[in-house]
């Protein structure tokens, strides 16, 4: 499976750049200026429904269509994820995290679906695909830090880029629609030693908007983590994630609504 070695290869990747012996972690391994880390993010739950308008003509409002219920997408797969920082300062640094994420589904549609500009009667065969990719870019001022403990404000910018196709080959219908929704990102996050190997981080990000030009909508971002620093250079970690994200868009390429709810385990490999 190419997401499988596609994973391990990028686990694998930090460890055979550096000659790596057992280590004890430094106590001032948290001011190390560059973090990076790779894994795979392994989706236990995620379902949503998706809504897209009628393009051409008078608005014709289309079906809310639930992800599971109705097109029989997939609920658990593994996803690469990359996250990390740059300091460039005592109590500043930048943020960073992507990912990916990719659900293909299979049903015989049990009512009519309009999507888009097209109808699919009930009884249709539908394959259908979903992606979201997801890039952030933040700032992060830590305003209380000591060799212990780290908190800190984030300020940014959360792009999600969507895609979802449905395809009734057999009646010859198919109709896609993408879209791409830069959104500003506030957030909350917390470092904390239980010892000079081992650490906990968590972090807390939302925004809301209620009109922004061709955007509407709301994220809540949570997960939390356990690291331990296993060498100098590289160590490990294991989490949780749980985002819940709804956006409205009304632009001259795309009329809809996307709402999901994910969630589920991170295990990476930590270079710094």
């Amino acid at each position: 499976m190419n997401i499988n070695r596609n994973l391990f290869a990028a686990m694998a990747i930090p460890m055979s750049l550096l000659g790596i012996t057992p280590a004890m972690a430094d106590e001032g391994g948290e001011n190390d200026r560059f973090s990076l880390s790779a894994g795979g993010y392994f989706v236990t739950r995620t379902n949503g429904q998706i809504r897209l308008d009628q393009s051409v003509g008078p608005v014709n409002i289309g079906t809310s269509i639930d992800w599971q219920r109705d097109l029989g997408g997939d609920t658990a797969l593994v996803a690469p994820r990359i996250d990390g920082y740059y300091r460039f300062a005592q109590k500043h640094r930048v943020d960073f995290s992507y990912y990916s994420i990719d659900r293909d589904g299979q049903v015989v549609t049990q009512r009519d679906l309009n999507y888009g500009d097209v109808n699919f009667p009930a009884g249709s065969s539908i394959n259908s695909s979903f992606s979201t990719g997801v890039t952030k870019l933040a700032y992060t001022y830590s305003f209380y830090r000591t060799p212990e403990i780290e908190t800190g404000l984030t300020l940014g910018l959360h792009v999600t880029q969507l895609k979802a196709t449905l395809e009734a080959a057999g009646l010859g219908l198919a109709e896609a629609a993408s879209t791409t929704a830069p959104l500003p990102v506030f957030g909350f996050r917390l470092d904390y030693a239980l010892s000079p190997k081992w650490w906990v981080r968590g972090k807390y990000e939302l925004f809301f908007l209620d009109k922004v030009d061709e955007y509407r909508g709301s994220l809540n971002d949570f997960s939390i983590a356990i690291e331990h620093q296993t060498f100098k250079h590289v160590g490990f970690g294991f989490g949780y994630n749980r985002n819940s994200l709804e956006i409205e868009v009304n632009n001259n390429n795309t009329r809809g609504a996307f709402n999901s709810l994910t969630s589920g385990f991170m295990f990476y490999v930590v270079l710094r």
